[in-house]
C-alpha cells in the first residue's frame, strides 16, 4: 500500500512538473524606451479606440511621439521610479482583473520588461 502511494505521488508530481514549466525571460541589460517599450505600446496600446488619437482612453496617449511625455507627466503616477511596482503603468498591465490591454493580458516577459525599464529610472533612451 505504501509503495503504491509513493508511485502515485511520483506520477502526479512528474505530470505536474512536465505541464508547468517555468518561463525564463531574456531581457536586455539596459532597456531602451524607443527600441523595447514603444513597440509594446504600438502593438497593444495605441490602437484605434484605445490610447491614441485626439481622445485617447484615460486621457493617456501612447503613440510614439507622445508616450514618454504623457507617462512622465509630474503627478500622473504612471511611472514611479522609487517604487516601480506601484507605477500605474505596471500595475495596469499586471492586474489580475481588468488588465491592460483589455483584449488580453500581456505575457509575463513583456510585463517584466516594462518593470525593468521603470526600475532603470524610465529613461527616454
Amino acid at each position: 500500500m505504501m509503495k503504491l502511494r509513493i508511485v502515485i505521488g511520483t506520477i502526479v508530481f512528474l505530470s505536474y512538473a512536465c505541464n508547468h514549466k517555468e518561463v525564463v525571460c531574456t531581457t536586455p541589460t539596459i532597456v531602451s524606451f524607443s527600441q523595447d517599450i514603444v513597440p509594446i505600446f504600438n502593438k497593444n496600446c495605441n490602437t484605434s479606440g484605445c490610447h491614441s488619437g485626439s481622445s485617447p482612453a484615460g486621457k493617456l496617449n501612447l503613440e510614439a511621439s507622445m508616450a514618454y511625455t504623457q507617462l512622465t507627466k509630474k503627478g500622473s503616477g504612471y511611472i514611479d521610479t522609487l517604487t516601480p511596482q506601484y507605477s500605474v503603468l505596471y500595475a495596469s498591465m499586471n492586474a489580475t482583473t481588468n488588465p491592460m490591454p483589455p483584449n488580453g493580458r500581456l505575457d509575463n516577459c513583456t510585463i517584466e520588461l516594462v518593470l525593468k525599464w521603470i526600475e532603470q529610472k524610465a529613461k527616454n533612451n
